[in-house]
């Protein structure tokens, strides 16, 4: 594992937090690519990617804190040290749903296109941060003796499930597959609802193989249930009421 790419000094470098900033990069310069393509002003999707990175930083930041509390109840301070890991994407999604949702409102953008071109570039991103988390050494798998498994965890030789691999190349299938949907989908936003349905499913099958405690597990798989199915239903709706039109 490699939590630090190099020092300078006191000042170290994070892999955690350069995949971060390497997923933004790569997520923005894309998805402004595209909002010319697609008639959306490109100055306007730099500034709301800004506003949807914070606000999902800080959401993945509070929910992770929260379902790990125990471990941050006897130092605080430590909800801040964002920079070694430690997100929730669950929470991340929420908080960048809603500001992108805020934003495209707030400047008349059609929420359910922008949605739409977001999307695949989201999960492009998710899978970038994830080397970071191999990188890390965190998020890693329970023990286990297939012939893949790797010492994926922080300063812990045994062999275990790299499920930081595991969510690699789901998030690059997933984003070979958003892209090939782009032709098919009926209504604006029904990418980015395929998304959540994709996402939920393989979320709720790696929880099987990562190392968290039950209830984070539990929470996970439930979480990711409730998003499909909630999911499934709006897709129906919008089909149908398609249809009627």
């Amino acid at each position: 594992m490699y939590p630090i790419l190099f020092s300078i000094g006191d000042f170290s470098v994070y892999s955690y937090a350069v995949t971060l900033a390497i997923a933004f990069a790569v997520g923005v310069f894309c998805l402004v690519r595209e909002a010319s393509k697609a008639g959306l002003p490109e100055e306007k999707m730099l500034e709301m990617s800004i506003w949807i990175m914070v606000a999902a930083i800080i959401g993945s930041r509070l929910l992770y804190v929260i379902i790990e509390w125990p471990s941050f109840a006897a130092d605080p301070l430590a909800v801040f040290a964002v920079r070694s890991g430690g997100l929730s994407f669950h929470g991340g999604l929420a908080g960048g749903l809603l500001a992108g949702i805020w934003y495209a409102r707030r400047h008349m953008l059609p929420v359910g296109k922008v949605a739409d071109l977001v999307a695949p570039y989201l999960v492009l991103g998710y899978s970038i941060v994830r080397i970071g988390c191999l990188l890390n050494g965190c998020c890693f798998g329970q023990p286990s003796g297939v012939v893949w498994a790797l010492p994926a965890a922080y300063l812990d030789s045994t062999l275990r499930h790299p499920t930081q691999l595991y969510a690699f190349f789901a998030g690059l299938f997933i984003f070979a597959v958003l892209l090939w949907r782009r032709k098919y989908t009926r209504f604006h936003g029904q990418l980015f609802l395929e998304f959540i349905v994709y996402y939920s499913v393989y979320r709720f099958i790696v929880e099987f193989f990562r190392e968290t405690t039950p209830q984070a597990a539990s929470l996970g798989q439930m979480a990711s249930l409730i998003m499909v199915i909630t999911t499934l239903i709006v897709i129906r709706i919008w089909q149908l009421r398609g249809k009627k039109r």
